[in-house]
């Protein structure tokens, strides 16, 4: 079951001159626009009535109250601006649907008190009093103001085996259609959104060939799916190296080169006009598709010759997730330039359902990494998978210690 709670946000009388209708639009506009990024699927919110929202989160016992301390500090500044003298506090009631819709419709003055940090007894259920500054419990006094995962989200977090050894593609998934398009190769290293160049690394050469043999017995042996190898940037830029490839690339089945694909990794977000022409050159009678592969989210596509690549792919890195959202929120939001110039917009090495869910909704064209799919030792070819089941592959599992920290849950008797 879900656990509910009902948002009231209360602004100071600094704000009385205000017309109420107008001021609940506004907060509904700041609070909403908070949510929609921050409380994503499977979690839910809707707004039911002025200054106050629902909160339903199906995988929680007990809601993070901390988690909404941002939001007052983004309607503080606002309504009051950085340094202003107002006042916005929320309150928070969780409890059962029945007495958090009778607190969402709930007069003002039946809840100075709590605004006071005081509980009257007036409501049954949980109560947190959030401000800017702090997080408190108001009912029960001193209680827990974090959050509290359930049962069944921890029984069943899906915990990857260790993939097998050579196992070196990751499925490619397109949202549009539900379904696998094909695979990259190198999924560790390809997933990446290292910042740092591979100019100075001796073996870079060596593995780009390797790779690039492997992805050509895969394509012999693979009857569907469209298949990736990466190369370097900071590799290829050098006339040399590109001489080195070329016999190589000479060498792939012609038969097979309408599956392959071509991504050029860790491209900057000015890249080299003349530099990037040459890569492009050496690589278009070989790859009918090319990828450019950026960890910067304000990637400049109009450097980008008109046409010449088929699609921009973010590889995110980091551990933050609400960095990691924020990437791919700014790289998603703009479309204007890259549907000018016919590029799709990819994301790869998405880590969380919270991550796959913005790239559905920001509508990205193919997506990869951890939370689509696991390593595997073989390409994933043109295959449907319900995008609620994914990540494909991953054998669920619990351990011990997952066991144990559900069995705190589970009431006592």
């Amino acid at each position: 079951m879900s656990t509910v709670a009902c948002l009231r946000i209360a602004v100071g009388p600094e704000m009385a001159a205000v017309d109420s209708e107008v001021l609940a639009g506004l907060v509904a506009k700041v609070a909403g626009a908070y949510l929609e990024t921050t409380w994503l699927w499977p979690r839910r919110f809707g707004l039911v009535a002025p200054f106050s929202f629902v909160l339903a989160d199906p995988r929680a016992t007990r809601l993070d109250a901390r988690e909404l301390q941002i939001l007052a500090a983004n309607l503080q500044a606002k309504l009051f601006g950085a340094k202003g003298a107002g006042e916005v506090c929320l309150l928070m009631l969780e409890g059962d649907q029945t007495e958090v819709m009778r607190f969402a419709a709930a007069h003002a003055d039946e809840i100075e008190a709590l605004l006071s940090g005081a509980d009257d007894g007036s409501f049954a259920g949980r109560i947190c009093r959030i401000t800017p500054t702090e997080v408190t419990s108001v009912a029960p006094q001193g209680g827990p103001v974090d959050g509290a995962p359930s049962v069944e989200e921890l029984q069943a977090i899906p915990v990857a085996s260790p993939p097998p050894a050579g196992a070196d593609w990751r499925g490619i998934y397109r949202l549009a259609t539900e379904s696998f398009v094909g695979a990259t190769l190198n999924g560790p290293a390809g997933d990446r959104g290292d910042p740092r160049g591979e100019g100075d690394d001796p073996f870079v050469l060596e593995r780009d060939l390797a790779g690039l043999r492997t992805v050509s017995k895969a394509a012999s042996t693979t009857q569907s799916g469209l298949l990736f190898v990466s190369f370097s940037f900071s590799s290829l830029v050098r006339a040399s190296v590109r001489a080195a490839l070329k016999p190589n690339l000479d060498a792939l089945p012609a038969a097979c080169r309408a599956r392959l694909g071509a991504t050029i990794r860790q491209v900057p977000r000015e890249p080299s006009y003349g530099g990037l022409s040459e890569m492009l050159r050496l690589l278009h009678p070989y790859f009918p598709v090319i990828n450019l592969q950026t960890g910067d989210p304000d990637f400049r596509i109009d450097c980008i010759p008109a046409e010449s690549v088929r699609s921009v792919t973010l590889a995110l890195s980091g551990t933050d997730e609400r960095r990691r959202l924020e990437a791919i929120r700014r790289f998603l939001g703009r479309k204007a330039p890259y549907q000018a110039n016919r590029v799709w917009q990819n994301v790869a090495n998405l880590r969380s359902p919270a991550e796959l869910d913005m790239c559905r909704r920001g509508q990205a064209r193919l997506v990869f990494g951890p939370a689509v799919s696991d390593l595997a030792a073989a390409p994933v070819g043109d295959l449907a998978v319900p995008f609620a089941e994914l990540p494909y592959g991953v054998t669920r599992k619990r351990t011990s210690k997952r066991a144990e920290a559900a069995e705190q849950l589970l009431p006592a008797g």
